[in-house]
């Protein structure tokens, strides 16, 4: 395999590829990506995975002799991000090495035999294109309260549900659940419901940040989205989600307008002296006034009151703060409205003018 190619057009694939490669090292090749050049088609291709994502990318290339290899993706593209020269000349010789020429100068890497690389899923069935701006937005309202719990893995992503013509994204950790819907015809994908990882949406997120739509296709195992460039495939999580309709209260009667930006900066004021790993403040909620305060033994006390219109019952209730601003972080309004039962249980947190929105919170005990 022989190739020319600008440093920044190999750059750019191969930043893709950093996200994905598997840094546990569990299998070697899995720290490689593979090189592949064809002397019929004007780009190199790069591909990257750790068999739960997998994605590859085209880079503008000349090719001057076809062949591919596997190379430690790191140490490739440090070499290649610090190349005096704009212009990259690649060769493979023998003993799987790969030789790069970048001005005065010259690195020689041992790679792996491509056909180590693990084969990467053929998508199947009808891509469908969709707006990027509109999965973007929903991604961002529910993408906080996905859970890092390894043990609870199906809550370890992004429910995806169609219904109808709208589309729902749910996520939770189990201390917190955040809701989103949109209009969104989805009709033509067969699966009604489908579980994205993590890493996937992650990855997914990134790669349509730029792209005004992609093309979008969901098989039994996996989901696959497509820009002109690149191509990422993701394998759903398997199991069943959680029924998030019991979830999310229907009878609060309590309800409550904050203005968001003075509630978002009294909770990070507040919870600075609040407990490292609980983050617990109590909501005081009394005559047109909202408390916010928390006492650490260990360090002291705070409290901030905040002008509300409020009179209804007289009630305390505690949060983890880091719940509260992480919601108030994806809403835009001057306002938001909450709304409680009592003081046992879970608050919903909505946006007057996006009622397609909503996230509940679990009280704790202060």
């Amino acid at each position: 395999m022989q190739f020319k190619i600008l440093k920044s057009e190999f750059l750019d694939a191969l930043n893709i590829t950093q996200g994905i490669v598997d840094k546990k090292n569990v299998m070697p090749i899995l720290a490689n990506i593979l090189i592949e050049a064809d002397e019929h088609t004007p780009f190199i291709k790069l591909s990257a995975t750790d068999l739960e994502v997998a994605v590859y990318v085209q880079a503008l290339a000349t090719i001057e002799e076809p062949g591919k290899i596997t190379v430690n993706a790191k140490n490739l593209h440090d070499i290649i991000r610090e190349a005096a020269s704009e212009d990259i000349h690649v060769t493979t010789a023998p003993n799987n090495r790969i030789e790069i020429i970048s001005q005065q100068s010259e690195y020689k890497i041992l790679g792996l035999d491509a056909k180590e690389f693990p084969n990467l899923p053929t998508i199947d069935g009808e891509m469908i294109r969709v707006s990027s701006e509109q999965f973007l937005k929903m991604f961002e309202k529910v993408c906080f309260a996905m859970s890092s719990d390894e043990t609870r893995y199906h809550l370890n992503g992004v429910l995806l549900e169609k219904s109808q013509d709208q589309v729902i994204m749910v996520a939770t950790d189990g201390h917190r659940l955040s809701y989103a819907k949109q209009g969104l015809d989805l009709s033509r994908i067969k699966q009604d419901k489908i579980i994205i990882p993590k890493k996937g949406v992650v990855e997914m997120r990134r790669m349509i940040t730029n792209e005004k739509s992609f093309e979008f296709c969901v098989s039994d195992r996996h989901v696959f989205i497509q820009s002109e460039k690149q191509t990422l495939f993701i394998r759903l999580i398997e199991g069943n989600y959680p029924d998030y309709h019991r979830v999310i209260p229907k009878e609060n009667p309590n309800t409550i307008s904050i203005p968001r930006a003075e509630f978002m900066g009294a909770l990070k004021r507040v919870s600075l002296l609040a407990n490292d790993n609980t983050k617990g403040v109590s909501l005081y909620f009394c005559n047109d006034n909202l408390s916010v305060s928390t006492s650490n033994p260990e360090i002291g006390e705070a409290k901030e009151d905040i002008a509300i219109k409020y009179s209804g019952p007289v009630f305390n209730i505690g949060f983890n703060a880091r719940y509260f601003i992480d919601v108030l972080g994806v809403v835009h309004d001057e306002n938001i409205e909450i709304s409680f039962k009592d003081e046992l249980s879970p608050c919903l947190v909505t946006n007057p003018s996006d009622p397609g929105f909503q996230s509940v919170i679990m009280p704790m005990r202060m």
